[in-house]
């Protein structure tokens, strides 16, 4: 990673994991600010918005990958977006691992050499260092958490109904439908979802859509009524009444702000 970098908000169509070696900055994803400090390390999924601001200290690396890079190799088509920091409304956008550092640096060492080979690089052998370090950091993630068996089943419905919402959001937005897809009642889902995640099946939805609206409206010339027909709604002024209710400004108020 080159240092001095400035970059405009931006999203991409891959995912992406950023480790700060040296230096200090801002990066700012989906509209929350996070300091950067030796030792960070970020999680990118398709779709998100960022920038960055580091110092001409700041130092680090930088892996791109798509879900298809992986396909050949994992007979679980949905285990990188099932990870905690690539799911849906992630907690883990920003992890430190100043205590593993040494270990994780040392694994994008082995992912820098292994590609700068170039003629002799084994694609292979790359997806085996990026596991294990998405399997170390998954690992960081439950241990800080304290995480047990007992938590696992509804912890598992909760990362398969957010998939299953980044997926079908445009077109799906009760949660009596999801939960047919995922075989449970509406009142159990919506139990589970107070339980872990403090907020209702709904809200959880809603919160995608008004993620997706922003986003369109930040980072594209689509009009209100476009966002509006793209997004599902019936017309443009029940998206606008929508959006203000629940952000506070109209969407074109947003997009100037």
């Amino acid at each position: 990673m080159r240092n001095n970098v400035v970059s405009i908000a931006h999203q991409h169509a891959f995912y992406q994991i950023l480790l700060i070696t040296g230096g200090s900055g801002i990066h700012l994803i989906d509209n929350e600010t996070h300091s950067v400090a030796k030792g960070d390390i970020f999680f990118l999924s398709p779709g998100q918005v960022h920038k960055w601001d580091f110092n001409e200290s700041t130092q680090g690396f930088i892996i791109n990958f798509t879900i298809d890079f992986f396909s050949p190799f994992l007979l679980n088509k949905d285990f990188i977006q099932l990870l905690p920091f690539f799911e849906y409304d992630s907690h883990y956008t920003k992890l430190n691992v100043f205590q593993q550092f040494s270990t994780i640096a040392n694994i994008f060492d082995k992912i820098t050499f292994e590609f700068q080979i170039k003629e002799n690089c084994d694609s292979n052998l790359i997806r085996v260092y990026i596991l294990e370090l998405l399997l170390l950091l998954k690992k960081q993630i439950n241990e800080e958490n304290n995480f047990s068996y007992s938590q696992l089943q509804p912890t598992n419905l909760i990362k398969q109904y957010e998939h299953l919402i980044e997926k079908k959001f445009y077109e799906l937005r009760f949660p009596k439908e999801y939960a047919k897809l995922l075989y449970v009642t509406p009142n159990y889902l919506n139990a589970i979802c107070q339980k872990i995640k403090g907020q209702s099946a709904g809200e959880i939805i809603r919160n995608r859509i008004l993620l997706e609206s922003k986003r369109l409206l930040v980072n594209t010339n689509l009009s209100a009524g476009e966002i509006a027909y793209k997004l599902s709604f019936k017309d443009n002024s029940y998206f606008s009444r929508f959006f203000k209710k629940y952000v506070g400004v109209s969407p074109d108020e947003y997009r100037k702000s």
